[in-house]
């Protein structure tokens, strides 16, 4: 039997984790900033998280994001990174997929990725601590800030405190590219190679093509 069929999905373990620590899905969601309901949707692999999300939730479970990985991005503190050499990986064959954007150096307060988001795909409500700036590579953006919408178009910027509940939407026929740069550290300092799920269903490196 293949083992990929047999592994504990992302709900599953986030499902586990949760019960290990013996919390409710009522106060992940109070301490991720999510609903009750979308969190009790990942539990059950009917929804997927974004990757801000995916990282509320492991604080909220007390753990990084790399738990629930395939693969760790790599956490070398390279000042310059190539587009053939990033880390890229999705939590979900139909959801967007995501470049790594190394910080170049130990406690950075910037963090980077870019996201590759497919046609009609929208977010989750999501709020979190530090501020967030996008800037849309191509492609076209609904954002959705404290309840008002703000449509970009390949070249818009927008700069904003994630505290605020905000969300994005596709709404084009073309696959959306941006670049997002925010003071929330989504991935911990160094990776953690006891807390990488080898085997995750869902979770899926990407590999880079050369030139």
């Amino acid at each position: 039997m293949d083992p990929a069929t047999t592994a504990p999905t992302l709900g599953n373990r986030l499902r586990a984790r949760r019960r290990e620590l013996g919390l409710t899905i009522a106060s992940v969601a109070k301490a991720s900033g999510l609903t009750v309901g979308f969190i009790s949707q990942i539990e059950r692999d009917i929804s997927r998280p974004s990757l801000v999300s995916l990282y509320a939730v492991a604080r909220a479970l007390d753990t990084s994001v790399d738990r629930f990985l395939s693969e760790a991005p790599p956490r070398q503190h390279q000042m310059v990174s190539h587009s053939t050499k990033r880390a890229k990986f999705s939590l979900g064959a139909t959801e967007p997929f995501y470049e790594f954007l190394e910080p170049g150096f130990p406690d950075a307060a910037l963090n980077a990725v870019i996201t590759h988001v497919p046609p009609g795909f929208s977010s989750e409500i999501m709020r979190h601590e530090g501020e967030d700036f996008v800037y849309l590579i191509s492609g076209t953006m609904l954002y959705v800030v404290d309840g008002v919408e703000y449509p970009l178009e390949a070249g818009g910027t927008l700069h904003f405190s994630s505290s605020l509940p905000h969300m994005s939407r596709n709404p084009g026929k073309d696959v959306a590219i941006e670049l997002w740069v925010g003071t929330m550290k989504v991935f911990s300092e160094y990776a953690d190679p006891a807390q990488i799920s080898s085997s995750l269903p869902g979770t899926q490196p990407i590999k880079t093509r050369e030139n």
